[in-house]
């Protein structure tokens, strides 16, 4: 699969496993997904943004990125070799191939509640690079093809979980963070339907805009008007999907209004919200 598809959208319903290999890779702006996504790093000088959560990039590290949350590859040397792999995974496509006793959304569950979203293990590297690399030399055509690949996005999924579930947190790896960011981000999270200012928020975190501002650039890479943007468009997308109207939706967003919310949301995602909607029929 070609192109730079960190910022594309998934072309099939259950999952796509992407394997590249680069020269000049530029950054990635911050974004998110409505899917799920494991990330394993092989080579290259990079760091990977999730939220407030910054990894500076080791090769083997595995990724897992929940759906509707900010992330962003920072890229240090363009001019080293940049390769990975990507699995996407559709969420309803995971209920699906889960079991009553097993939920393969476990991994992504834990990973949210531990803040840690990284995995650096070298046996459970391996065996997801194994995994992955298997899906994608497999020819989809192949009489059973979809059914042993579909037993390894299972294994896959299983082996991620396991490791949150039998390691104490100790043994979990975290990203470097700020104690200023990662507040006005919940802040943020808790109050996404109000007056967002820089002023505002400062004034509740008491401390100076010009401070918040520096370190949160810093740290994420976006400014606070952008992320604060972003989560709002991440949000609307999210009760679109529930069902509720558009002209609704906009005010529970935080946008003063339909026009500003319509533009912002095309800007973003390049259609409009009735377009959204009309897709996930």
């Amino acid at each position: 699969m070609s192109g730079n598809y960190e910022n594309q959208l998934m072309s099939k319903p259950t999952y796509e496993v992407h394997y590249k290999v680069d020269k000049d890779f530029k950054t990635v702006q911050m974004h998110s997904h409505d899917f799920f996504e494991v990330y394993c790093f092989l080579r290259g000088s990079a760091s990977y943004i999730i939220e407030d959560c910054k990894y500076a990039l080791l090769s083997g590290d595995i990724l897992l990125i929940p759906q509707g949350k900010l992330h962003q590859l920072d890229i240090k040397d363009s001019a080293e070799t940049y390769e990975r792999y990507v699995l996407w995974i559709n969420s309803k496509y995971i209920k699906k191939i889960s079991s009553e006793q097993t939920d393969l959304c476990t991994c992504f569950e834990c990973a949210l509640k531990s803040k840690s979203f990284i995995i650096r293990n070298g046996a459970v590297s391996q065996k997801v690079r194994r995994l992955l690399e298997s899906i994608t030399l497999s020819k989809e055509d192949n009489f059973g093809a979809d059914i042993e690949n579909e037993e390894r996005i299972k294994t896959l999924l299983v082996t991620l979980a396991q490791f949150f579930l039998q390691n104490d947190q100790k043994n979990f790896s975290y990203g470097t963070s700020n104690a200023c960011v990662s507040r006005a981000i919940d802040y943020i999270s808790e109050n996404i339907d109000k007056d967002l200012s820089l002023d505002s928020i400062a004034d509740a975190l008491f401390v100076n805009k010009y401070y918040l501002a520096h370190v949160f650039k810093e740290t994420t890479n976006t400014s606070p008007h952008r992320y604060i943007l972003k989560k709002r468009l991440v949000l609307a997308k999210q009760l679109l999907e529930k069902g509720q109207p558009a002209t609704e939706v906009y005010s529970k967003c935080g946008f003063s209004d339909y026009t500003h919310f319509f533009r912002a949301f095309k800007n973003e995602y390049g259609i409009t919200p009735k377009q959204f909607v009309k897709s996930l029929r």
